[in-house]
C-alpha cells in the first residue's frame, strides 16, 4: 500500500496507551498495563467534574449526573468500542454484585443466582475474560471457567468497570466477544489528605422475612508523593429461592407402541396391563395401546422422571478487602502495589419433595391432557403433556445442603517510568490464587411402605443392631392411589387422595430412605504473569506501543463422594469381608449382594445398607420441620431441617461412622496453561477526506502451551462407588495465534463520532472441557431380583484435543454527543466463531452396570469440535440529561439512560418445532431503561431490564432437538437517597419489585418445564464520608 502524506501515515492508528483516556473519569487506571495516571473524579471524596455557567461561575456536578457524565466521557475518549459504569452507578442502583450493574450495559446479559446477578455474557457469548486494573484476574467462582461469575465479590470495593467490546492489540488476555475490566480504588485517585467513608445497611426479603446486615468502609491518605488506601466490605445475606416443576433429572419420549405380548411403557405399575385401549392393524394384531384417546397408537409423550417443589434459603457471608499503596519515587518513577482479597461462605439449604418414578423414566400415568405438536421422532407423533394422571409411584420428602467456601487473592506490583514526554513504560507482575470448596449432603424420607424394594419392605439387618426392621409400616403401597399433576396454568397443581393428605400430616408415617454425600468438589487455581510495556511518541505525534508478557495458569479439580464402610468385622457369614463394603448411597434400596463385595447373613441373604427409622425417631428430635411448598395442591410436608447437614462429613458419620472421601477420577483433573505473548501497535491521528480521525492498529502474537492430566477410570465399584483411578493420561499441546486489531474513529462533526473496528480474538476453553473424564449415570432397576444399579446414560466431559475458542470480530458505530452527560449511539457488530464446542451423542457398548457386567448399549454425550457460527446484531443507546439542554429548575433534574440490543445468531441446530436454535444463553432482544432525578439533595432512580427468551440447553435428556428455553424476563428495580448534609446520606433500594420469576419450557410453551421463584429485596442504609 502506498501512503502519500504524514497525515495518512498517522492514520495508522491510535495506541493502547490512548486508553489512558478511559480512566480519566473512572477513578482508575486504563485497562492496559502501560497506563498513565488518571486524574481525580468525584466518587467518595474525589474532586468533582466542573462546568462553567454563563457567568463564569464553576458548577460542581455530583451524584447520578456526574456518574453518567463519566461514563459518557469514557466512551467518547476510548481508543476502541467500550462501555463503562462508575462507582455512582454501582452505589445508586440496588446492585449487590458487579454483574447486576453490568447487565445495564448494551450487549451484556447475566444470569441470576438466588436473585443476585451471577454469570455474565457479552453479545450472546459467555467466553468473556475478566481483568483487574488491566491484568488477568482469578475469581473464586471462575477457577475452572472462562465465563465470569461475580456473586462472591462485593461491588463496593470497585470504583467502576469497563467493558471492552473491541480490543486493541495491546489489550492482552482479551475475551472472545468482550472483556470486563474491574477497576479498584487507588489512593492517588483521591483528593490530597485523608479520606474516610463508610456505609451500613440492612437488607430485607419478602419471603425470608429477615433483615440482613451489610457494611463497608474506606480509609485513604494521599500525600505529596505517597498514598495508601484500605477498603473493606462485609455482608451476611439471607436470600430465598423456590422452585417448582419437573426436576432436572431428564425426560424420555415414551410411546404407545406395544403388542399382545408386550403391553408397552404405559403398563408400568398397572400389573403389566397397559392403561390404554388396544389398537389393531388390518389383520387384527395388536400394534399398540391408545393412551390419549385419539384412536391410534402412534403418539409419544414427554415423560419426566420426577416432579418437584422446594424452598431454598441461601445464606451468603461475604467479605472483601482491597489495599493499595502508591509511591512517586521521583518525577519519572511511580511504584504501585495492590492487593485484593475475597472470601465467601455460602449455604444453599433446600427442603422439598420428589414425586418420582420407581423405575427410571417409566410411565405409570395417563396423559389426560395433551397436544400433538406435529413433530415426529422415530415414527411417533410427539405430544406435549399438560396433565398427568398417575398411579402414585414414590413420593419422598428430602433435604439437601450445599456448603461452598470461595476464597481468592490477587496481587499486583508495577513500576511506571516516564523519563520524558516521548517515552513511558511499565514493568508489572501479578499473582493470583483462588479456591472453591463445595460440600453436599442429602437426606430423604419416603411416604411409601417400601414393598417395591427387596425383602418386601423389610430391612435385613444384623442382630447386633436390632435385626430386621420394617421400612414404613403405615406408608402407602405404590400404585394404589391416584394422583394428578396439572400444568395447564403454567405451574404445577397437584391432586392427592384424602388418605395421602392425612399421611403427609403425620411425621411417624415417613420412613428414612437415603443419606448421602456425592459430587463434592474442591477446586484450586493459581496464576502469575510478568509483563513489560512501552510507548514511544515520534515528532509527528505517531505513537509506537510494544510489549511482552509471560503467564501461567494452573487448575486442580478434585471431585469426591463420601462413602461409608458397612458391617466391618461382621462374621454372621464366613464369606463376609473383614473390612465390610464401601457404600455411597446409604439407602434402604441398597442390599449388599454384589459379587465384588457382599455382606450376608447366616442364610446367605444380603444385608440392607441404609438403616431405616421413622421421622419421629428420637435421633431426629428437634430436626424435623414442616414446610409449606410453592405448588398448588401440595400438602405441608415434614423434612429434615437442612441446617442439620451444614457439616456434611459429621452428618454422615453420625449415622454411618468411618466416612471416607473417595475420589471420582472421571471428574478430577489438572490443567496447566502457559502463554508467551507480545504485541506491536501504531497509533496516531490525522485527517482523511477533510475528516479528523484517530486510529490504532497492531498485531498480538500468543503462543500457548497446554498440559492436561486426566485420570483413567477403572472398573466400576458396587453400591455407587466410583471406578478406581487406574492411572493418568497426559496430553501436551502447543499452538500459536496471530491476532490483529484495528480501530478508527472519525470526528464527523464536533458532536458526531463514527467508529469502525476489526479484530481476531482467542480464548481458552473452560478447563473441564479439556480435563474432564467419563461420568456414568446409574439408576436402580427394581424389576430384577436382586435389584441393581444400571448404566443408563454417560457423559464424556473433556477432550484435550479440542481447540480454543477463536473468532473474527467487526463492528461500526455512530455516537452523537449532545452534552456533558448526554449521547445517542447506534452500532452494529458481527462475530464469526471458527468452531463451537458441541455435545454429540454416541452409542457405546463398553460401559458396564454398577456390578461390572455389560448388558446394553449406553447413550453417551461427548464433546466434539463443531461447526462455526456467526452472531450479529445492533446496539442502540441513549443517555440524556435535561440539564444539558438548558432546562432549569425541577425539570432540569431529570434524565434517562436507555439501551436496546438485538443479537442474532445460531449454531446451526434445529429444535423439534422446526425453529433454529440460538446460541446457548443468548437472548435475541434486551432492553434497559432507567429514569432518574437528581435535585435539591434528592436522588432517585427506577431501572427496568427486559430479556427475551434464551436457550438454556439443547438436546435435553439426550433427545435430539428437544430444547430447554427460558421465557422472557422483566425486572424492575429502584433506588432513592437524600443528602442530609454534604457528608451524610440516607438511602433506600428495592430490587425485583414486580416479583419476577424464571420460567422454563421444553421446545413448546405448553410443555412446562420448571420455574425459579425469587423474592423482592429491600435495602435501607446510611453513608458518610469525610
Amino acid at each position: 500500500m502506498r501512503y502519500g502524506s504524514p497525515s495518512i501515515v498517522r492514520s495508522m492508528l491510535l495506541g493502547a496507551v490512548s486508553m489512558a483516556g478511559l480512566a480519566a473519569p473512572a477513578l482508575a487506571q486504563t485497562a492496559t498495563g502501560n497506563a498513565a495516571a488518571a486524574p481525580a473524579t468525584p466518587a467518595d471524596g474525589v474532586a468533582a467534574p466542573e462546568q462553567v455557567d454563563g457567568t463564569g461561575v464553576e458548577i460542581v456536578v455530583t451524584g447520578i449526573r456526574a456518574s453518567q457524565a463519566r461514563s459518557v466521557e469514557i466512551k467518547r475518549n476510548a481508543a476502541s468500542v467500550v462501555e463503562a459504569i462508575s462507582a455512582q452507578d454501582i452505589g445508586k442502583l440496588p446492585d449487590v454484585t458487579i454483574s447486576d450493574s453490568l447487565q445495564r450495559i448494551p450487549g451484556v446479559q447475566i444470569r441470576r443466582e438466588a436473585g443476585e446477578g451471577g454469570a455474565v455474557n457479552i453479545r450472546g457469548l459467555p467466553q468473556v475474560t475478566t481483568l483487574m486494573n488491566g491484568e488477568q484476574f482469578l475469581g473464586a467462582n471462575s477457577v475452572t471457567t472462562v465465563q465470569p461469575n461475580f456473586t462472591d465479590i462485593p461491588s463496593q470495593l470497585f470504583s467502576g468497570a469497563t467493558v471492552f467490546k473491541s480490543p486493541t492489540a495491546s489489550l492482552q488476555q482479551a475475551g472472545l466477544s468482550g472483556t470486563v475490566d474491574l477497576l479498584t480504588r487507588r489512593p492517588m485517585d483521591l483528593k490530597q489528605g485523608l479520606t474516610l467513608s463508610a456505609a451500613a445497611e440492612g437488607q430485607y426479603g419478602d419471603r425470608t422475612e429477615k433483615w440482613s446486615p451489610s457494611a463497608n468502609g474506606l480509609i485513604a491518605y494521599h500525600g505529596d508523593r505517597f498514598g495508601v488506601l484500605v477498603s473493606a466490605a462485609y455482608s451476611d445475606l439471607t436470600l430465598a429461592n423456590s422452585f417448582r416443576g419437573l426436576q432436572d433429572y431428564g425426560v424420555a419420549l415414551n410411546n404407545e407402541g406395544g403388542s399382545a405380548t408386550n403391553q408397552g411403557a404405559f403398563a408400568t405399575g398397572n400389573n403389566g396391563v397397559s392403561r390404554g385401549r388396544p389398537v389393531r392393524n388390518a389383520a387384527g394384531a395388536i400394534i399398540g395401546y391408545d393412551v390419549n384417546g385419539d384412536g391410534d397408537a402412534n403418539d409419544a409423550f414427554i415423560t419426566p422422571q420426577s416432579h418437584t417443589a422446594w424452598n431454598r434459603i441461601t445464606n451468603r457471608e461475604r467479605f472483601g478487602a482491597n489495599a493499595s499503596l502508591q509511591f512517586e519515587i521521583n518525577d519519572a518513577l511511580k511504584l504501585t502495589a495492590d492487593g485484593f482479597y475475597t472470601r465467601q461462605t455460602q449455604y444453599d439449604r433446600t427442603a422439598g419433595f420428589q414425586f418420582q418414578n420407581v423405575d427410571w423414566l417409566s410411565s405409570p400415568f395417563l396423559p389426560t391432557r395433551s397436544r400433538d405438536t406435529g413433530a415426529v421422532v422415530n415414527g411417533y407423533n410427539v405430544n406435549t403433556v399438560q396433565e398427568y394422571t398417575y398411579s402414585l409411584p414414590s413420593f419422598d420428602s428430602y433435604s439437601e445442603t450445599f456448603r461452598t467456601v470461595s476464597e481468592s487473592q490477587n496481587y499486583n506490583l508495577q513500576l511506571d517510568w516516564q523519563p520524558s514526554d516521548r517515552f513511558k513504560g511499565t514493568i508489572r507482575g501479578i499473582y493470583g490464587k483462588a479456591s472453591r470448596k463445595r460440600d453436599q449432603a442429602y437426606t430423604q424420607f419416603s411416604l411409601t411402605n417400601g414393598t417395591q424394594w427387596a425383602y418386601n419392605g423389610v430391612g435385613n439387618y444384623p442382630a447386633s443392631i436390632g435385626g430386621d426392621r420394617q421400612f414404613n409400616p403405615t406408608g402407602y403401597q405404590i400404585y394404589s392411589q391416584t394422583a394428578t399433576v396439572d400444568y395447564s396454568s403454567g405451574a404445577p397443581v397437584f391432586g392427592f387422595s384424602p388418605a395421602f393428605l392425612a399421611q403427609a400430616s403425620d411425621p411417624s408415617r415417613y420412613g428414612l430412605k437415603t443419606i448421602s454425600s456425592e459430587g463434592n468438589q474442591y477446586q484450586d487455581g493459581d496464576l502469575w504473569a510478568v509483563r513489560a510495556d512501552g510507548e514511544y511518541t515520534a515528532d509527528n505525534g505517531v505513537k509506537l506501543a510494544f510489549g511482552g508478557r509471560y503467564g501461567e495458569r494452573s487448575v486442580d479439580q478434585f471431585t469426591f463422594d463420601r462413602v461409608s464402610p458397612f458391617y466391618a468385622g461382621n462374621r454372621d457369614n464366613p464369606a463376609n469381608p473383614a473390612g465390610g463394603c464401601l457404600v455411597k448411597w446409604k439407602a434402604f434400596d441398597v442390599n449388599l449382594n454384589d459379587g465384588k463385595c457382599a455382606v450376608l447373613d447366616a442364610q446367605g441373604n444380603a444385608y440392607t445398607a441404609g438403616y431405616t427409622r421413622q421421622a419421629n425417631d428420637p435421633v431426629f428430635a428437634g430436626l424435623i420441620k414442616q414446610y409449606a411448598l410453592p405448588a398448588g395442591g401440595a400438602p405441608a410436608l415434614y423434612a429434615l431441617d437442612p441446617r442439620a447437614m451444614d457439616d456434611s462429613e459429621a452428618w454422615q458419620n453420625k449415622f454411618y461412622p468411618g466416612s471416607q472421601n473417595l475420589v471420582n477420577p472421571a471428574d478430577s483433573f489438572t490443567v496447566n496453561v502457559r502463554q508467551i505473548s507480545g504485541y506491536g501497535q501504531v497509533s496516531g491521528e490525522g485527517e482523511l477526506f477533510g475528516l479528523p480521525f484517530r486510529a490504532n492498529g497492531g498485531l498480538q502474537v500468543v503462543n500457548t502451551r497446554l498440559n492436561v492430566r486426566q485420570n483413567i477410570v477403572g472398573a466400576p465399584q458396587p453400591y455407587g462407588v466410583s471406578g478406581v483411578d487406574a492411572g493418568d493420561v497426559v496430553t501436551k499441546r502447543e499452538f500459536t495465534d496471530f491476532l490483529p486489531a484495528f480501530n478508527i474513529a472519525f470526528d464527523v462533526t464536533d458532536k458526531l463520532r463514527a467508529r469502525a473496528a476489526f479484530s481476531k480474538t482467542m480464548t481458552v476453553l473452560d478447563f473441564l472441557q479439556w480435563g474432564g473424564g467419563l461420568n456414568v449415570n446409574y439408576a436402580i432397576n427394581t424389576q430384577v431380583n436382586p435389584a441393581r444399579f444400571e448404566a443408563r446414560t454417560a457423559d464424556s466431559r473433556g477432550n484435550p484435543n479440542l481447540n480454543p475458542w477463536r473468532a473474527t470480530n467487526a463492528e461500526a458505530s455512530l455516537e452523537y454527543y449532545t452534552g456533558r452527560s448526554s449521547l445517542v449511539a447506534l452500532g452494529a457488530f458481527y462475530i464469526s466463531v471458527d468452531s463451537f464446542i458441541t455435545t454429540t451423542t454416541e452409542i457405546r457398548n463398553d460401559i458396564p452396570d454398577n456390578d461390572g457386567v455389560i448388558r446394553r448399549p449406553v447413550v453417551t454425550n461427548t464433546l466434539a469440535q463443531g461447526e462455526g457460527g456467526t452472531l450479529k446484531g445492533i446496539e442502540a443507546s441513549a443517555r440524556q440529561s435535561l440539564a444539558d439542554y438548558g432546562v432549569n429548575g425541577f425539570l432540569g433534574g431529570f434524565g434517562v439512560d436507555a439501551n436496546y440490543t438485538l443479537s442474532l445468531g445460531d449454531a446451526g441446530q434445529i429444535d423439534l418445532a422446526g425453529n433454529r436454535m440460538p446460541f446457548q444463553d443468548n437472548s435475541k432482544h434486551q432492553v434497559n431503561a432507567a429514569l432518574w432525578f437528581e435535585k435539591y439533595g434528592l436522588q432517585t432512580r427506577v431501572a427496568y431490564n427486559f430479556r427475551s427468551k434464551r436457550l438454556a440447553s439443547s438436546n435435553y435428556g439426550g433427545i435430539q432437538g428437544l430444547a430447554q428455553y427460558q421465557e422472557p424476563t422483566h425486572y424492575l428495580d429502584a433506588s432513592i437517597s437524600y443528602d442530609v448534609t454534604p457528608q451524610f446520606s440516607i438511602y433506600g433500594q428495592a430490587s425485583n419489585l414486580t416479583g419476577e420469576t424464571e420460567r422454563y419450557y421444553l421446545t413448546w410453551q405448553d410443555q412446562v418445564f420448571n420455574e425459579n421463584i425469587y423474592e423482592r429485596r429491600f435495602i435501607a442504609g446510611v453513608r458518610a464520608k469525610f
